[in-house]
């Protein structure tokens, strides 16, 4: 897995080589900064965390093709408070 956030983008990109997992066996649950990747292919089983610098925005993929997962995040800048 490899999880790279470019804040002048303002995007986290997730890769995750899931071979020979079928897109039924892979599951991505989206927090406000957290993305949780789950394979489950039997007796192969495998979950990771990521944590995310900046709040997770409304603009998200994940495209599953040949065995690898990219999920691709929209990052918003945090705002300071104020007092």
């Amino acid at each position: 897995m490899q999880a790279v956030h470019d804040r002048s983008d303002g995007r986290l990109s997730i890769a995750v080589d899931a071979a020979p997992a079928a897109l039924e066996d892979v599951s991505v649950e989206v927090g406000t900064r957290r993305v949780r990747i789950s394979i489950d292919a039997g007796d192969d089983q495998h979950e990771r965390t990521v944590v995310s610098p900046l709040p997770i925005g409304d603009d998200r993929s994940a495209v599953y093709h040949n065995g690898i997962l990219t999920v691709t995040l929209e990052t918003e800048a945090e705002r300071l408070s104020r007092r």
